[in-house]
């Protein structure tokens, strides 16, 4: 009986020790968590003065873990005074090495990298701010931080802050980041001078590597914060300009004419895409047919070469008119391939079409297919129905490799409802289509204002008035409008469908017709720039939008030695 109780003190000692060892997990079962942490106590609390220890406590409301903690502490200023982290259960307890200096205040802020056991991210960094002596610096500089793509924004953007004198080589006095809604914010700031910057920050060292790491000025980059100040520094817009080619990373042959291509990111390609097979001799054998990127995956490619490719010979590709979002043109990297002995069996079905959201009047409705067209069917089985008349040979029709285009006669008449059938070969039947039809007096229009106001100092450039001109571009969601032109105080964009847009602008100072984000050194101002989304269009009416550039007031560029 001793020998059996024994046992299980073992096993009972065992499996505690296991439990106190292990990440503590959450248990399983049930809705899924989206909840995000939450940090519920701190010890000290926050504005402690007179703070003599080396211990700092968070507390948090779940379990949290631990290796993510370790990734979005962040202490301000840059003390380069090393520190450990160890828990207790949800509890994680910050040990510095050494002594803070005296009269700081002492920032210790969790950033937005943080992820409890359910990979959900802290909602918005979170910060603790300790003061070494009597008092608590009160300083706060604010910012947004927007995509200049479109305005969106992004939680994780770093911002770096840099006190006189400023070395931009050296680690950044103090990093903030975006929370989900692009907004920035550094509290609990002494009176000084200081230049504030977006860094590209890839490897979180907060070091701005000139060679690898994109940086842009704010318009009040530089500034001087008296006591209990708050300064805005606006809304800036990045942009990291995409350089690199998208690459053929594989090719799969499915038969011996239909090829899946797969690249290192989502591609696109234009009326002019084609792709070229070369033999193992060099020379070209056959060429292919871009047909249609998978739905859930836009890095996968599916194409149809013109003739089989057969299994005893290898081939690679050379590829024209495939790119990525940013227009860099694709490369083949992988390595040669053999052909197939795979009969090509694979049916025609519909993969697509333009519908959605709706056709403008004069418009073309066209119908994808998986494959190139090889049956007649398609067209002979074609039917319009014009209202309540069924039109069974409807004179302007195409085949397009894999696409069957039906034109309007001239326009699609209003007033009427247009219906299409369409052969599917996959189930033998034919497949009705309804499109929406933007008739003139279902369009609408934006007129668009600017309102003059303060401009950044760009007198180092030579200004002509013909090219301060604006300079729009005008789309919706699923880019069905795409509108790109210049104007000088206002224009009317007509002839709009009722959708949803987004607008972005920028005042072309250098009259180099594309937006100058500006420069860190030397210190060059971006253009002015403006964002607006979810613009509403409706049907007759002519929405205005007021153009204001977010331009802070409290301008200070001056030179400063070594900046």
């Amino acid at each position: 009986m001793l020998i059996r109780q024994l046992a299980i003190f073992i096993v009972t000692v065992m499996v505690a020790g296991l439990v106190s060892c292990a990440t503590p997990v959450a248990p399983t079962g049930g809705p899924p968590d989206r909840t995000p942490p939450e940090i519920v106590e701190t010890r000290p609390v926050n504005e402690t003065v007179n703070f003599d220890g080396r211990v700092v406590e968070f507390t948090f409301s779940k379990f949290v873990s631990r290796s993510s903690l370790l990734e979005a502490i962040e202490v301000e200023p840059d003390l380069a005074i090393g520190y450990d982290v160890s828990w207790s259960r949800r509890t994680a307890t910050i040990r510095f090495e050494r002594d803070l200096p005296e009269n700081t205040t002492v920032i210790i802020t969790i950033g937005t990298e943080l992820q409890d056991t359910r990979n959900n991210n802290l909602g918005a960094p979170y910060s603790l701010a300790i003061s070494t002596g009597p008092e608590i610096d009160e300083g706060r500089v604010t910012a947004r931080v927007r995509l200049a793509d479109d305005g969106t924004a992004e939680s994780g953007y770093r911002v770096f802050l840099y006190r006189e004198p400023f070395d931009l080589a050296a680690r950044a006095n103090y990093i903030a980041q975006t929370d989900t809604a692009g907004q920035v914010e550094f509290s609990y700031l002494a009176e000084d001078r200081y230049k504030a910057l977006w860094v590209d920050d890839t490897n979180r060292n907060r070091i701005w590597d000139r060679d690898r790491e994109f940086a842009q000025p704010f318009y009040d980059s530089t500034f001087t914060l008296e006591r209990g100040d708050e300064i805005d520094l606006g809304t800036i817009y990045i942009e990291k300009p995409d350089t690199t080619r998208p690459r053929l990373q594989g090719v799969g042959l499915l038969t011996e004419r239909m090829m899946r291509l797969r690249f290192n990111e989502e591609v696109y390609w234009d009326e002019s895409a084609r792709i070229d097979l070369i033999d193992s001799l060099g020379n070209r054998y056959t060429g292919a047919w871009p047909l249609y990127l998978l739905p859930d995956d836009h890095r996968v490619l599916m194409a149809q070469t013109d003739d089989p490719l057969p299994e005893d010979d290898r081939f690679h590709l050379e590829l024209t008119g495939i790119t990525d979002r940013a227009g860099n043109r694709a490369r083949f990297t992988a390595d040669p391939f053999t052909g197939s002995a795979q009969a090509d069996t694979i049916g025609l079905r519909i993969i697509g079409d333009n519908s959605e959201p709706g056709l403008f009047n004069d418009e073309s409705f066209v119908v994808g297919y998986n494959k190139l067209i090889d049956d007649d069917d398609v067209v002979d089985s074609l039917r319009v129905v014009e209202g309540e008349i069924m039109i069974e040979e409807w004179p302007n029709v195409e085949i397009d490799r894999h696409r069957l285009i039906i034109l309007p006669e001239e326009n699609w008449q209003s007033g009427i409802t247009w219906q299409f059938l369409i052969w599917n070969p996959h189930r033998q039947e034919l497949r009705p289509y309804e499109p929406t039809i933007w008739q003139r007096n279902q369009l609408g229009a934006i007129e668009f204002l600017f309102e003059e106001g303060e401009e950044p100092d760009r007198s180092d450039e030579l200004h002509d008035e013909e090219n301060h001109h604006l300079h729009l571009r005008l789309f919706d969601e699923e880019e069905k409008v795409h509108i790109d032109t210049t104007f000088t105080g206002r224009i009317l964009i007509e002839d709009l469908p009722p959708l949803t847009y987004t607008a972005v602008v920028f005042k072309d100072l250098d009259g180099s017709d594309s937006w100058d984000s500006g420069s860190v050194e030397p210190y060059r101002a971006p253009e002015p720039y403006f964002v607006r989304r979810d613009i509403p269009v409706r049907a007759g009416f002519t929405s205005e939008l007021n153009i204001r550039f977010d331009i802070p007031q409290n301008r200070e560029q001056v030179s400063v030695p070594g900046s």
